[in-house]
């Protein structure tokens, strides 16, 4: 399968705070583990690949030891189960694209994803 991404993944475990609107009104306030990232986005594990649909826009915080790596939106736009050779799943979770990250966000995550 042919990779569609453009920038380079480093492997970086943050963390990922989501906030999804709820159509009861209100928002549900979700914390992951980040498995990898880009200049584009995050993949965030989760074993439960029902929690947010394909092309929906949600809020993330993307930090590590309190500081902030990206706050704004994100837009869901890969879900995936990793498996190895064996078939047994090593990590399941989601693709989140930035939307309209801030000029220092996208200097401060070229710097990181050199070093």
């Amino acid at each position: 399968m042919k990779e569609k991404r453009e920038a380079e993944r480093k492997k970086v475990t943050v963390t990922t705070v989501v906030r999804k609107m709820v159509p009861a009104g209100g928002y549900s306030v979700m914390e992951f583990r980040t498995h990898d990232i880009s200049l584009g986005g995050i993949f965030i594990s989760t074993e439960d690949l029902s929690i947010f649909d394909l092309g929906e826009e949600i809020e993330i915080l993307v930090d590590d030891k309190m500081k902030k790596y990206y706050n704004g939106k994100a837009r869901v736009v890969r879900s995936a189960r990793i498996l190895e050779e064996s078939g047994s799943q090593i990590e399941s979770g989601f693709g989140l694209m930035f939307l309209n990250p801030e000029k220092e966000f996208v200097t401060m995550l070229k710097q990181k994803l050199q070093g």
